[in-house]
């Protein structure tokens, strides 16, 4: 097991050996003195057969979930990236409402680590259309655009001490810009959980009583790319509700673990609402991959639309893919 932070690993190892070598309880036959929470959800869970199997021989659904619920493994990945060198492949595209191409950005960027610090440097960039409001400093005209850039992108030299120890806090006290991307990072790395966001923010929280009403939960065995062994998590909001654009924010959550140890390596998402100030439909896929005995991000895809009041809709689809050499 990859130890990427020593609680979470601690917490996976335990949790693996009740998962595998505890009694065999199924799913449907439940401990009163477990966390309610989960034991909800999972009088909702639908496995197939092999899952079933599984269950009566030491799978135990409760543990799974809450695992799926406390699992830092994904964002610690993606933190992984600030004390990495590698090479990325960016790919960002705007269209038109009609889904013609309005304007593109790619380029390749090479981040260097080394003695606590990393620098990027930028290589073929190239763009099309009006992508910058003003080209000669980058100033972007697109908030997407902005948005990759302080994700993804490092400007002059950045120091941060590579500590696979440091506490995960994804709250935020910020305001502005800073406070949305606290938030995106909360709905991204930690689905399920309540996001400080004006009218959908409990909409989000898809374990929640409240929420569990409109969703399809199942656990199901499957290759991941073809090649790797998962379980995986499947959160999908009822056929009945799908029309509803204002009862849920999260349409459809996969998660891909190992079954080996359990660490996430693959989530493709759907997140769709329409209301009076948010108006969003948005598909994401992120596949992780192991270096040099860590996780990191290998392939990023965005895909769709949003709007705002006050902005106008911005609809895009970026790919980024990181080589690690």
């Amino acid at each position: 097991m990859i130890l990427l932070k020593k609680s979470t690993s601690s917490l996976r190892r335990k949790r693996v050996l009740n998962l595998f070598f505890l009694v065999s309880i199924n799913y449907s036959f439940l401990n009163a003195q477990q966390d309610s929470t989960n034991l909800d959800i999972a009088s909702y869970i639908t496995l197939d057969s092999f899952v079933v199997t599984a269950s009566k021989n030491g799978f135990n659904i409760e543990d799974f979930i809450q695992m799926v619920q406390e699992d830092e493994s994904f964002y610690i990945a993606f933190r992984n990236l600030r004390t990495e060198s590698f090479t990325a492949f960016n790919d960002i595209k705007m269209y038109q409402k009609n889904n013609t191409l309005k304007t593109s950005y790619t380029s390749k960027t090479i981040q260097y680590y080394d003695g606590e610090c990393r620098t990027m440097e930028y290589l073929d960039e190239e763009t099309t259309g009006k992508f910058y409001k003003r080209k000669k400093n980058k100033k972007y005209k697109y908030y997407t655009a902005k948005m990759y850039d302080r994700l993804f992108f490092t400007h002059g030299k950045k120091c941060s001490k590579k500590d696979i120890n440091a506490n995960i806090n994804l709250e935020s006290e910020s305001k502005g810009m800073e406070k949305y991307v606290s938030e995106l990072k909360k709905l991204i790395f930690k689905p399920g959980k309540k996001v400080n966001i004006p009218i959908i923010g409990d909409k989000t929280a898809i374990f929640d009583k409240k929420m569990a009403k409109y969703y399809n939960y199942t656990i199901s065995s499957n290759l991941y790319n073809d090649s790797i062994d998962c379980y995986v998590f499947t959160v999908q909001v009822k056929d009945e509700f799908q029309k509803n654009k204002k009862k849920t924010v999260i349409k459809n959550l996969e998660t891909y673990f190992t079954k080996t140890d359990f660490q996430v390596i693959g989530r493709n998402y759907t997140l769709a609402y329409q209301g009076a100030l948010f108006d969003f439909d948005i598909d994401i896929k992120i596949d992780l991959e192991k270096i040099n005995d860590i996780y990191v991000p290998s392939f990023i895809q965005y895909d769709g639309w949003w709007k705002v009041p006050t902005k106008k809709l911005e609809k895009s689809k970026f790919t980024s893919h990181f080589s690690y050499e």
